[in-house]
């Protein structure tokens, strides 16, 4: 049985600095983290690849994938518009801390009871 922390690949859309960061703050709290480009996340998610979260600062990009993805989305001025369509969705404002990031991302990625 694969604990929560096993459960699928955090996509990391960002830019480069907070990209490394928030890849070392993932991987070092036993998630599975992974660098990708904007280009191929839709790419990703039709592979059957189990995702667990999308986390950018763009997530207007991605309204292809909302409905099938759980968002962080991060940002220093939130716009509300801007997570239109995400079901699950949690606005991480910067500048954030490392167990900010780990909050945020269990509370998307937390299944959903009845």
């Amino acid at each position: 049985m694969l604990s929560q922390l096993d459960s699928g690949l955090v996509v990391i859309v960002e830019d480069s600095f907070i990209r490394a960061f928030m890849r070392t703050v993932l991987t070092r709290a036993g998630h599975r983290a992974a660098e990708v480009d904007p280009r191929d996340v839709a790419n990703l998610i039709s592979s059957g690849q189990h995702v667990k979260a999308l986390i950018t600062n763009t997530p207007a990009a991605f309204r292809s994938v909302a409905a099938s993805i759980p968002l962080v989305y991060t940002t220093s001025c939130p716009d509300p518009e801007a997570t239109d369509g995400f079901e699950h969705c949690r606005v991480l404002q910067k500048p954030f801390h490392a167990g900010q990031l780990l909050d945020a991302l269990e509370e998307v990625s937390a299944p959903v009871l009845p």
